[in-house]
């Protein structure tokens, strides 16, 4: 798809796909939440997902992802209804697999504001302040020493303050066991316990995997986080259910 170069087409094949998922949600085989696209510029052909993504250039995955979003979700921020809520992955600076002993899901990337703004990016900030994506995927990967799930310069300062996620109600999700990735294997955090309380609290709502459900009720007990800091990824996890 990415090699087409026809964002037209790219915009017709992700309205189809978004039909046939409200096709399969009306007969309870899929729900309406899709962990889709990857768009991590793609410049390593050693990287496993790369064949997942449209390739490296960060304008041309700008241009397609714009346009497949807005074939996936039924329009540029929809009203009154979301076709389905796709999701931008992997935020972000996502690219290695396992290369000089540094593993995809513990790998510090060390990136220059420069190289932030320019290369890894731009197709997120299309997705997110222009597209008006429902939901983002915070990485396995830390980003200048801290886990992107984990990260509060990504997911709040870039993400929600800068390019107005919360304007369309967007959740994070975390890739699945990322958030038990903050302790194990990056070792930010002294147990599981403070790590999911980092994920919450930096803007990481919703964790794909157990880590949440089994720690966090003991993170609220230490006063690691509160009552609001719940209400919160709650809040907006059912306002994009009622979209």
């Amino acid at each position: 798809m990415g090699a087409a170069f026809d964002d037209t087409l790219i915009k017709e094949v992700a309205a189809t796909i978004s039909t046939e998922a409200r096709a399969f949600n009306n007969i309870a085989l899929a729900g309406l939440d899709f962990f889709t696209p990857n768009i991590n510029p793609f410049k390593d052909p050693r990287w496993g997902r790369g064949q997942e993504t449209p390739g490296e250039d960060p304008y041309h995955i700008s241009q397609y992802v714009y346009n497949l979003i807005e074939g996936l979700q039924g329009g540029i921020g929809p009203q009154p209804y979301y076709k389905v809520i796709a999701d931008c992955k992997h935020y972000a600076a996502y690219d290695l697999e396992d290369w000089n002993g540094n593993d995809r899901m513990a790998f510090d990337a060390i990136v220059s504001p420069q190289d932030l703004s320019e290369y890894y990016l731009p197709p997120f900030q299309a997705c997110v302040r222009d597209a008006k994506v429902g939901s983002v995927m915070c990485s396995y990967n830390s980003v200048n020493g801290i886990p992107a799930c984990a990260n509060d310069y990504l997911l709040q300062t870039i993400l929600r303050d800068h390019w107005d996620f919360d304007d369309v109600g967007g959740w994070v999700t975390s890739d699945c066991d990322a958030v038990a990735n903050i302790y194990d294997p990056h070792n930010y955090t002294t147990d599981f316990v403070e790590a999911s309380a980092k994920a919450l609290k930096a803007g990481t709502d919703i964790d794909c995997g157990d880590t949440y459900g089994k720690y966090l009720p003991q993170a609220l007990n230490r006063s690691l986080i509160t009552r609001a800091d719940l209400e919160k990824a709650l809040a907006r996890q059912y306002s994009s259910l009622i979209r």
